[in-house]
């Protein structure tokens, strides 16, 4: 048998990593923040109240651990399938269709291992050498950092105040023709920012101009403090949307399944969805059988919804002990309505270096807007994944900052 080699022949004369890599040459944002941990004693460690990290920490609800344990003890595990379990799949069209009023076709579903790693993923099959992104900012960092590794241009959508964190196309982009993908959330990771239908309608008309495609994250349109009613909606809900949109999902903040590395992608389109199937089947071997059966009873099991209700009341008041502790020292907060997280003003204008006063001096850890993109600076964001008294001593901690004065 010959052999034919489908790449150049060439010699290497250095060992290297790719070109984007190299210029992509920050670790992940919450890595810093454990980087900086790493630095402290392990009773230093102990005292360090963390408003860092969005991660959960009430308990996955015990119907979900249940059905996961079920599955693993009683099933021989194979491969799964690339696509998903038919069940699950089922159910994210029956969600789609209470939640959002959109029909949903099953097999429009793909099952991935987690938003963040299906989020990295998309610019490798959707974009080319030369291409530019257009990304909100500031917002989730996966989305820059995936661009940056594939050597893509970046042109932000530049949020504010100011202009609710809907920000215009600006122009470089207008005048640029090979913008490929655009990046948004909503609600927003870190502003808790709400789209509205007009906005959505003039990102789907600029994709649909430039043959572009739309990634639309709603990690967060199910987090809702206090059970007040959520204002996140579908992509899928606006005219248009089929022909150049992908929605990805997540079970990991409403569900508290963080560590369990599922969600989805809902593309429409055909063609794409095909290419995004083609690309999973060849870069893994599906979502373990187990974590699959824990999304299918988060979705279908009526003993899962009460847990959920009652954990977003837990979530309601630790939202508005830090709203008004944070309001106490003139922060002006806001984000807590629509998301786990309060974005607010730093008290100094480097929000990185506000971050290791907050670290240094108080033992409470934040996180840098800076780490959100160009728009962040200026800005930190704080979880309420902490319970009530962490949430308390953290507002007291850092009322005796010099960084804080009782006029502002």
């Amino acid at each position: 048998m010959t052999w034919v080699s489908i790449r150049p022949m060439f010699r290497r004369t250095v060992m290297g990593v790719n070109r984007g890599f190299e210029s992509w040459n920050r670790p992940y944002l919450f890595q810093q923040l454990e980087d900086i941990m790493r630095g402290f004693s392990d009773s230093e460690r102990r005292d360090v109240i963390s408003l860092g990290i969005g991660d959960p920490d009430i308990a996955t609800p015990i119907p979900i651990r249940e059905a996961m344990a079920a599955e693993h003890l009683n099933r021989y595990h194979g491969y799964p399938s690339v696509e998903g379990r038919r069940e699950l799949r089922e159910a994210l069209a029956r969600y789609y269709e209470e939640r959002f009023h959109v029909g949903a076709d099953p097999t429009h579903f793909l099952i991935g291992p987690g938003a963040k790693t299906d989020l990295f993923d998309l610019p490798a099959v959707f974009s080319n050498p030369g291409d530019s992104a257009l990304i909100l900012d500031p917002a989730y960092p996966v989305y820059c950092d995936s661009c940056s590794f594939r050597g893509l241009r970046i042109h932000f959508l530049s949020g504010t105040y100011e202009n609710a964190y809907l920000p215009p196309i600006p122009p470089s982009a207008e005048a640029d023709p090979s913008v490929a993908l655009i990046f948004i959330c909503y609600p927003n990771n870190p502003t808790g920012a709400i789209a509205n239908h007009e906005y959505l309608d003039r990102m789907i008309e600029f994709a649909l101009d430039r043959h572009a495609v739309i990634i639309h994250d709603i990690a967060y349109a199910d987090f809702t403090p206090g059970n007040k009613p959520s204002q996140g909606f579908s992509i899928f809900t606006r005219p248009g949307s089929d022909r150049c949109a992908i929605e990805v999902g997540s079970f990991s903040k409403p569900f508290s399944m963080t560590g369990d590395r599922i969600g989805w992608v809902y593309i429409r389109n055909s063609d794409l969805r095909a290419a995004w199937r083609r690309y999973r089947s060849n870069r893994d071997s599906g979502v373990s059988d187990f974590d699959q059966a824990g999304a299918v009873a988060a979705l279908k099991d009526p003993a899962v919804k009460p847990i959920v209700q009652a954990n977003m009341e837990v979530y309601g008041r630790r939202a508005e002990l830090l709203e008004k502790g944070l309001t106490s020292l003139h922060l002006r907060p806001s984000g807590l309505a629509n998301t786990p997280y309060a974005w607010f003003r730093s008290p100094i204008p480097d929000s990185r270096r506000a971050t290791e006063i907050f670290l240094k001096e108080a033992r409470v850890l934040v996180t840098p807007g800076a780490g959100f993109g160009p728009g962040g600076e200026g800005f930190l964001r704080a979880t309420i994944f902490q319970p009530e008294a962490s949430i308390s001593e953290a507002i007291s901690r850092l009322k005796q900052l010099s960084c804080f004065e009782p006029e502002r």
